[in-house]
């Protein structure tokens, strides 16, 4: 795997050379917003108060154009990665070309941080997009931006009634092996988040415990076979959670090859998400053209470059994983610990044949695909 992912690197880091400029041109053809410039604060509401400062959490949050559609669509990204970097040559221009009012939140450190604290700017900023545009939000994530929405409807009762859909693409919601695969390299141990993405973490296991999809949303999980960063199983997928609905492209498309960050740009990923959007409801098969989807490798608005170009993000993801400073999973906020379960392991105690399960689908139940 290691030999492909260099020649994917070396591969991308020419396309980057080569499309900065074009990409820069691209995002600039319509200024964000920040809504800092539009709002002092948002009122607190029930849950635990929100330890980092108001106008961090404001400035994190950028808006483009308001569109003709009602509410708003909130994209928060993964690991290693920044919002530009995953939204800003995908969903966004195409979302607002479709008349959505797009958002994005920046997560600090590049969604390193302690991912309890990176889920207070998504608290925020579904506050905010709902008092700004006056109705539900409509959260698109991707890779460990599943965490961060997912545990802020479950630890701020407000949050889940003010979400129309949660839309997860390839979300590591039950933890992923690459995750404990780079704790084992790095003998100083793991950026935060990267080690609450574990199988098995504290984190994890206080955001599982119980019910998967609390009342709110209307949740909807897309991830791909072939992903090799969220490594999962047809029999144990980790992106699926009980309660929502979970589809693997390869059920629309069988064979199809989509990589994690490409998940972004694949067509058919775009075409479930878009159909969760547009319609009452979770996203369903049934509804989408399969054979459009299937007969383009990126979605309908995104170019072949567009596709290239966020394929080329794995490049700054692998540099931030691997050459930030190390530390051990965080302790988990007050707040969550009565949510973990009565026989819990910290990660430093799992013995390794939680790897060894957790590789073949064996690290414990998940609900079934459709």
């Amino acid at each position: 795997m290691m030999a492909v992912m260099r020649v994917v690197w070396r591969l991308t880091a020419v396309i980057v050379l080569c499309a900065t400029g074009a990409g820069v041109a691209a995002a600039a053809d319509t200024p964000p917003t920040t809504m800092a410039a539009v709002l002092d604060g948002v009122t607190e509401a029930p849950g635990p108060a929100l330890g980092v400062d108001h106008e961090l959490l404001a400035e994190a949050l950028v808006c483009g154009d308001a569109g003709s559609r009602d509410g708003a669509v909130l994209l928060v990204h993964g690991t290693g990665l920044t919002a530009s970097e995953s939204w800003d040559r995908t969903y966004v221009p195409v979302l607002t070309a479709d008349g959505y009012s797009v958002c994005t939140v920046r997560l600090p450190m590049r969604a390193l941080a302690d991912a309890q604290v990176s889920s207070e700017y998504v608290v925020y900023a579904v506050r905010a997009l709902y008092d700004r545009f006056g109705g539900a939000v409509d959260v698109i994530t991707h890779s460990q931006g599943a965490l961060e929405a997912r545990w802020a409807i479950r630890f701020w009762p407000d949050i889940g009634d003010k979400m129309d859909d949660l839309i997860m693409l390839s979300g590591s919601s039950h933890g992923t092996i690459a995750a404990d695969a780079v704790c084992l390299q790095q003998l100083k141990g793991c950026t935060e988040s990267v080690a609450q993405q574990r199988p098995g973490s504290l984190f994890l296991s206080a955001l599982n415990n119980g019910d998967e999809t609390p009342a709110g949303p209307d949740y909807t999980s897309i991830y791909s076979f072939t992903d090799e960063i969220v490594v999962t199983s047809a029999l144990n997928p980790s992106p699926a959670i009980a309660g929502a609905t979970n589809v693997a492209v390869q059920q629309v498309c069988p064979f199809r090859p989509v990589m994690h960050i490409p998940t972004i740009t694949d067509a058919v990923a775009y075409a479930l998400a878009r159909d969760a959007l547009d319609n009452e409801g979770a996203a369903e098969v049934d509804r989408i053209d399969r054979g459009a989807a299937c007969a383009r490798l990126v979605a309908a608005g995104m170019t072949p470059v567009d596709g290239l170009i966020n394929a080329a993000t794995y490049l700054p993801a692998a540099a931030s994983i691997f050459l930030t400073r190390a530390m051990d999973e965080p302790e988990l906020m007050p707040y969550a610990r009565s949510a973990l379960p009565g026989d819990v392991q910290t990660p430093s105690s799992r013995p390794l044949r939680s790897l060894v399960s957790s590789a073949f689908g064996l690290a414990g139940p998940r609900l079934s695909v459709p």
